[in-house]
């Protein structure tokens, strides 16, 4: 039996389906509308649809172009062998088990291909945190391991010298070329890291200048702006402005031609080609890059004992002290080698 508290309640939601019945617009139906959502439905759920979810998680750019890279590159090689994965719980172990040896038998450098490897199992750990799957089944292969020596030839400190100076300061390229061997010599920056310089990010902060650099993984640090460095950048600016250029805070620091295509900023080939070009020029006769710049920085900081080595870390931009080790050479020098201190004589030696 229901009770005169239930009779008003049942009246009260029969008044509001009646109300809410009664206000409903009648509206045509928007037949292009329908037909997006047919064509939709047919369609189906396509891999690349999760994908572009998962790059909106990231602010940078370059982040995002790296990701959509290597995700690209794995699900061709899956097409090539005749698999199509419409979701991420398509994707099993085995999958990425043969991409990796792939690459392996490729002989690509071990850090390659765990860069590689990372951006995919980034890509399944966010479908299970987005609930699109119930566990990552990549976390069963191992990665390859990374070798500990750093690869990459560095510059000596004559020969430093040598290419700072070389640039020809009488022209806007050249002071460009100058500016740009600065910034990695001396802060130790990533190729994407200076090409990706706007003016506004020197800034003052608690009584330093410094550089806000935006590294991998959308991680920010402040490096300290030396005497040195400000001078270059003065010196820049100010070539610039004779040539009727006058930066604006928010636009590139380095741009390909900033009097005749405004606003085009330097990329990383082009950075790639001025330490080449110069050290071609000095006859410099060794494989260089741009990341030999960093690699010089950072030796010599290591090698000096300028700084310890977590200070020298947070300097470059290394999420693990790890990494920074690979750029210790003190490690190479026999002389100083643990195997002379091996003396299992030496409590009698004493006595």
């Amino acid at each position: 039996m229901l009770g005169p508290h239930d009779n008003k309640s049942m009246a009260r939601s029969k008044s509001l389906t009646i109300v809410s019945d009664a206000n409903l617009p009648s509206t045509a139906v928007d037949e292009n509308l329908a037909r997006k959502f047919k064509e939709a439905r047919e369609r189906g759920i396509h891999i690349e649809d999760f994908f572009n979810d998962f790059l909106e998680r990231f602010l940078s750019l370059d982040t995002r172009r790296a990701y959509q890279g290597d995700l690209d590159a794995f699900f061709a090689f899956i097409k090539s062998g005749g698999e199509l994965l419409r979701h991420p719980s398509d994707l099993k172990a085995f999958h990425f088990q043969l991409y990796r040896d792939k690459l392996m038998s490729e002989g690509k450098a071990s850090a390659t291909i765990n860069r590689r490897l990372v951006a995919i199992r980034s890509f399944m750990k966010w479908a299970v945190s987005a609930k699109l799957v119930d566990h990552n089944p990549l976390d069963v292969v191992k990665l390859p391991k990374v070798q500990t020596e750093s690869p990459t030839q560095d510059f000596d400190d004559e020969e430093v010298t040598r290419m700072l100076e070389a640039p020809d300061l009488n022209t806007l390229s050249g002071n460009l070329h100058r500016l740009s061997m600065v910034l990695l010599f001396h802060l130790g920056l990533r190729r994407a890291e200076l090409t990706g310089l706007r003016l506004m990010d020197f800034q003052e902060q608690r009584g330093h200048f410094v550089l806000r650099v935006h590294g991998k993984g959308d991680k920010v640090r402040l490096v300290p702006v030396t005497d040195t460095v400000r001078k270059e950048l003065q010196n820049y600016c100010g070539r610039l402005m004779r040539a009727g250029v006058k930066l604006e805070p928010d636009e590139w620091l380095l741009q390909t031609d900033p009097v005749k295509r405004r606003g085009q900023r330097v990329d990383g080939s082009t950075v790639y080609r001025i330490i080449e070009k110069y050290a071609r020029a000095l006859e410099i006769n060794k494989k260089v890059s741009p990341h030999s710049c960093r690699a010089t920085v950072i030796s010599h900081l290591l090698d000096t004992r300028s700084a310890p080595i977590r200070d020298v870390a947070i300097f470059a931009g290394h999420a693990n002290v790890t990494t920074t080790e690979r750029y210790d050479k003190r490690r190479q020098n026999l002389e100083k080698s643990a195997a002379y201190a091996v003396d299992f004589e030496l409590e009698k030696k004493k006595a």
